[in-house]
């Protein structure tokens, strides 16, 4: 049994180093350009696309979904001593998710794949992050950044068993599912859509809005987010992406990088200075859920 094990299982496992590997990463702005590719990936999951696609306000109020759900997940990189509660509370307010899906298919949040599938596909945004729009990763960094995000699905409440033990055994099981789980989910098509062309926020003008949002910013999302994801997600999903794209894409990445060099320190860490400025708000909404369930 690994030491980890034995911290899960016999006592409070530690939360993570502030100067691991996986909590600059998972601070770094360039992960939030690269978070609708991990959306896209948890939504194509069944179980994960019913959640959304039932329990979720995504397609009314895709700010707000973001603001309550991607500062709380990476917050498990950035809240030490308190993590090993604040993720007890990250599960516990997940147990109302379930139901029956649109092809009549039972699921439910804590189904240990899709679950740890949502950490998964952040260890895939970070990787990307550093290796394509970033410095780039070593082969014992990638080991490092791997073993942060599986100490934070532990610390999120999944078994020991149900992550796999180093970076070559995720990568085949996520490879796998992949390959043999993931579908175009009626949620794909919902987030597409929305990260395209999101709803107009109150009070911002409507004119102003579609003109940033519609034209610029969202398509831009999609393109971007298109681009990263493996080939066979997008062959699953239907999604096309040419040589010409690619090209593109590897030019939009040299503006990210040097863009990066001149950002001030909060604005380039900035997941890490929310969530450090909002623990408290934050973690007290995750206990009022948790309490609720």
């Amino acid at each position: 049994m690994t030491g980890l094990a034995e911290a899960s299982d016999l006592a409070e496992l530690p939360g993570l180093p502030k100067d691991s590997l996986t909590a600059r990463w998972a601070a770094d702005w360039r992960l939030i350009l690269l978070a609708p590719s991990a959306l896209l990936l948890q939504v194509a999951h069944p179980v994960i696309g019913s959640g959304v696609a039932e329990h979720s306000i995504f397609k009314t109020d895709p700010i707000g979904r973001f603001d309550r759900s991607y500062w709380p997940t990476l917050a498990l990189a950035f809240y030490g001593d308190d993590t090993a509660a604040y993720g007890r509370d990250i599960k516990a307010m997940h147990k109302p998710i379930g139901g029956i899906d649109h092809a009549g298919r039972k699921y439910h949040a804590w189904e240990p794949e899709a679950y740890f599938f949502v950490l998964a596909t952040g260890y895939f945004a970070s990787e990307i992050a550093a290796t394509r729009f970033g410095p780039g990763l070593t082969a014992a960094q990638r080991v490092e950044l791997y073993d942060g995000w599986r100490r934070m699905a532990l610390l999120a409440g999944l078994p020991e068993r149900a992550v796999p033990q180093d970076l070559p055994s995720f990568e085949s099981w996520f490879d796998a599912v992949l390959r043999d789980r993931l579908e175009h989910h009626p949620s794909v098509g919902d987030v597409l859509v929305t990260m395209s062309k999101p709803p107009v926020p109150q009070p911002i003008p409507a004119w102003l809005w579609k003109l940033v949002m519609w034209r610029i910013v969202g398509p831009l999302a999609c393109w971007v987010n298109t681009g990263v994801l493996p080939d066979v997600a997008r062959q699953r999903l239907g999604l096309t992406w040419t040589d010409r794209d690619e090209r593109r894409l590897n030019h939009f990445a040299t503006l990210v990088r040097a863009v990066d060099k001149v950002l001030p320190r909060p604005v380039r860490e900035i997941t890490r200075v929310v969530a450090l400025r909002r623990k408290a708000e934050i973690m007290r909404n995750v206990r009022r859920a948790a309490d609720a369930v």
